[in-house]
């Protein structure tokens, strides 16, 4: 099972000339500002992201699709989320901000589980195209369950996506982070690498 999610990974990546998922965005600079919580290792104060805003399915112009919101923090551990709802399933959404954006899986810190949410500001955007995205996206951050807020993260697109190293949860991450459950962090690496060696640019050496 490993290896055909890889291939098929590969696969889908050489023939895209792209990532296999979330192949369109736009990077975008920002900040996150954030309090104290034990549930995870987020940065206390203020830190500067830089990350992408993207389309999973890859669909064109405004047409809904799991919209993706991925950024840098130091360490680095680089984090991954995507429309969503009811915490674990993926949700094709019809704006930037007419959904939340959650990790899906939980991260598992310290022994306890724990999921990260980023709820957009409503009504910023118009639709779910690229082209709609403003010059700046604010979103509130929370940690569950419970949900609680833990701080703000606001964004600001650049023009273009251009060509930038790839982000990538399962390789950066802070020691003692585990992506959970493990069986869906193995098919998550498997998934990644294949995608990697799929891309001209990005393969493995």
């Amino acid at each position: 099972m490993p290896e055909l999610v890889t291939s098929a990974f590969r696969a889908l990546a050489s023939a895209r000339g792209a990532r296999a998922v979330h192949p369109r965005g736009r990077w975008f600079t920002g900040t996150m500002t954030t309090t104290f919580d034990p549930a995870l290792p987020l940065p206390e104060g203020r830190t500067e992201v830089v990350g992408r805003l993207s389309k999973g399915a890859g669909t064109a112009a405004g047409v809904p699709d799991v919209l993706g919101l991925a950024f840098r923090l130091p360490g680095p551990w680089d984090v991954l989320l995507s429309t969503s709802l009811a915490r674990v399933l993926p949700r094709p959404a019809r704006t930037w901000s007419s959904a939340r954006y959650g990790s899906i899986t939980p991260f598992r810190w310290r022994g306890g589980l724990a999921w990260l949410a980023a709820v957009p500001d409503p009504g910023q955007t118009a639709s779910a195209s690229l082209d709609d995205l403003p010059g700046e996206l604010g979103f509130t951050l929370e940690v569950g369950g419970p949900w609680r807020p833990v701080g703000r993260l606001v964004v600001r697109p650049l023009p273009v996506d251009d060509e930038q190293p790839p982000l990538d949860p399962v390789r950066n991450r802070p020691p003692g982070l585990e992506l959970a459950p493990a069986l869906l962090a193995r098919l998550r690496e498997r998934a990644y690498r294949g995608s990697r060696r799929g891309r001209p640019a990005e393969q493995d050496p």
